[in-house]
């Protein structure tokens, strides 16, 4: 069928993720990165790196294992340095959905909104205006 194209594993990842059907998720993330690094040995990148940070969801909303998530991402960061999906944005993002459901009070539930929104906002930006993103990123890793 189409086990040996790494697109069909990861999204059906993807489709097992968003069914919280973590193991079957992690084995299909798995599978595509496999086929991944076997292109990379016969092609020269880029590489899909996208398995990668699939993988590193699922194991932060599987077993909240930050180091894993964050080793998989950093991973797919070394191999695509570009890689925007690889920041740890994204996660950041889930994290605060998954937190607005289990808010307690008002206030709680209030600041829930309010991060999410400042945070896809600065996504928004980046992506909008890479140069200066890039600048910035710089500029705050020297603090």
């Amino acid at each position: 069928m189409h086990i040996q194209h790494s697109d069909w594993c990861s999204l059906s990842g993807e489709l097992l993720l968003d069914q919280q059907r973590y193991p079957d998720a992690i084995e299909k993330f798995d599978r595509a990165i496999e086929i991944e690094r076997a292109k990379r040995v016969s092609l020269p990148p880029p590489t899909n790196v996208l398995p990668m940070v699939n993988k590193g969801l699922a194991l932060f909303q599987w077993k909240q294992d930050v180091e894993a998530a964050e080793k998989c991402c950093q991973e797919a960061l070394e191999i695509d340095p570009d890689c925007e999906a690889a920041g740890k944005i994204d996660i950041a993002l889930k994290m605060f959905d998954r937190q607005s459901q289990l808010a307690r009070s008002e206030p709680e539930l209030i600041n829930n909104f309010d991060v999410p929104q400042a945070t896809e906002a600065q996504v928004k930006f980046m992506q909008t205006y890479p140069e200066m993103a890039a600048q910035l990123g710089q500029m705050a890793r020297m603090l």
